[in-house]
């Protein structure tokens, strides 16, 4: 009965956190509409219909992170958004394939850091780096994150098939390393599994708090737990397979005791 009863609840609540998000992107979007009301970059490339690659980016703009945050295409690409004139509002708009653009892969950590600043450090720390600054080549952030992280590299199979282009591809541009696609298949391994069990302690929780139950030195710990499992995510970007795995790691388990903690406070017949 009390897994019944758990199972509803937990579909529930779900159900009540997707309904909630959309309501949440609804009103942004009505907020980011009226912030972009006089950009020029949004009301005229609204009204374009060719090419497909100008026309993709920008419909992919509209449902991005960086429209909701007041990102306008200006910010990246250049260009005034306070002018009508087509000519004067792309002065400064320089193609990605151009080494002075702001989008070229070389200069892409200098420009998402003006808002990543975590996650660029972590990357700057990284060999990857030191060869994509040295010689150009390398990967860079639309590497895994491709055109305004509209697709982001999330699975372990993604990002172990990402890695084997460079480190196990059969064109022989560097020695032959299947080992390292397959650790990084087992770090993502880990985050997705301790992020599993973060959101799993987060339900009992909210499940604890509603029954006012006194879980204050679970409270602490899932804190804890949360803020290395944060950790782990940036860390990722550093590329240092070992350290993240064991800040995953420490982060599954920190949650899991939280979680067996608070089943017994909730459910002491089991």
């Amino acid at each position: 009965m009390v897994k019944k009863v758990f199972a509803v609840f937990f579909f529930a609540f779900s159900a009540f956190i997707v309904i909630s998000s959309w309501g949440v992107r609804a009103t942004l979007s009505q907020d980011a509409q009226a912030e972009y009301k006089d950009n020029n970059c949004v009301s005229c490339h609204a009204k374009l219909t060719t090419p497909y690659k100008l026309t993709s980016h920008y419909a992919e703009w509209q449902i991005s992170t960086h429209k909701e945050k007041f990102v306008g295409c200006e910010k990246c690409h250049g260009g005034d958004p306070a002018i009508k004139d087509e000519k004067r509002a792309h002065q400064g708009v320089i193609s990605p394939q151009n080494a002075s653009s702001k989008l070229f892969p070389k200069n892409l950590p200098e420009t998402c850091n003006s808002c990543h600043q975590g996650i660029v450090s972590s990357f700057t720390e990284s060999k990857h780096y030191q060869k994509l600054k040295e010689a150009g080549i390398g990967p860079s952030c639309s590497t895994c994150h491709i055109h305004m992280a509209s697709q982001v590299l999330y699975t372990p199979e993604e990002t172990a098939t990402m890695c084997s282009t460079c480190h196990n591809s059969p064109n022989k541009l560097m020695p032959p390393r299947p080992e390292i696609p397959e650790a990084a298949n087992n770090v993502m391994q880990s985050i997705r599994r301790a992020n599993t069990m973060v959101l799993w302690a987060d339900r009992l929780v909210e499940q604890a708090d509603a029954k006012k139950l006194d879980i204050s030195d679970q409270k602490k710990e899932q804190k804890i737990a949360r803020a290395m499992l944060a950790e782990a995510k940036v860390s990722w970007h550093a590329f240092n397979l070992d350290s993240v795995r064991k800040k995953a790691d420490d982060a599954h388990d920190m949650s899991a005791k939280v979680k067996d903690s608070l089943r017994a406070k909730l459910f002491p017949q089991q």
